[in-house]
């Protein structure tokens, strides 16, 4: 099984975990993992690991941009993205649904408990809540620029406040009209 960042190198097995094997490129330390083995790794862990906040910080550099056949089936490898407004991506065989981890890659994953979350990310739950999640921080950013950050923060601190009052409409027919006091 050849690399399929360095084409030419064999990959050699490794143990990324206890009872988990995978096999590594000696040259670039890409990791692949075949999807089943991963399945019953997971199986034996008994529990899940809660997400949290990592501490390696992401290096944009890591990711290898190029087009990778995968090493089981020869098939070209679909890329996911992992993280909101990041570029870290994972690349998994759409065939055979073998896994692709760039250098540090998994090394990200470990540091943030999402390395018993692997097989959720090629999942359009996960890719739907990633692009909501983009789409909100890039909503907040706008509404920042234009608003300017004190009147972003009041209008946020109104709209909570009307979010459930039982007057609501009364309250936005009262704000909206030109003079409220004018039949």
């Amino acid at each position: 099984m050849r690399c399929p960042v360095c084409r030419n190198s064999i990959l050699g097995p490794i143990t990324l975990l206890d009872g988990l094997p995978a096999r590594q490129c000696p040259n670039c330390q890409g990791v692949s993992i075949s999807s089943n083995v991963y399945l019953t790794w997971k199986k034996t862990l008994g529990r899940e690991f809660p997400p949290k906040e990592g501490a390696i910080e992401i290096d944009p550099s890591w990711e290898v941009k190029e087009l990778k056949l995968c090493p089981d089936c020869g098939h070209i490898m679909a890329r996911y993205k992992i993280f909101p407004d990041t570029s870290f991506y994972i690349d998994r065989c759409r065939n055979c649904n073998g896994i692709w981890l760039d250098h540090n890659e998994w090394d990200v994953l470990i540091d943030r408990n999402l390395h018993d979350n692997l097989n959720e990310f090629f999942v359009r739950p996960w890719q739907d809540n990633l692009r909501a999640a983009e789409t909100r921080n890039h909503l907040e950013q706008i509404y920042l620029e234009k608003l300017g950050a004190d009147d972003y923060e009041n209008v946020r601190k109104v709209r909570a406040w009307l979010k459930d009052h039982p007057m609501r409409g009364m309250l936005l027919a009262f704000l909206e009209a030109d003079d409220p006091y004018r039949i």
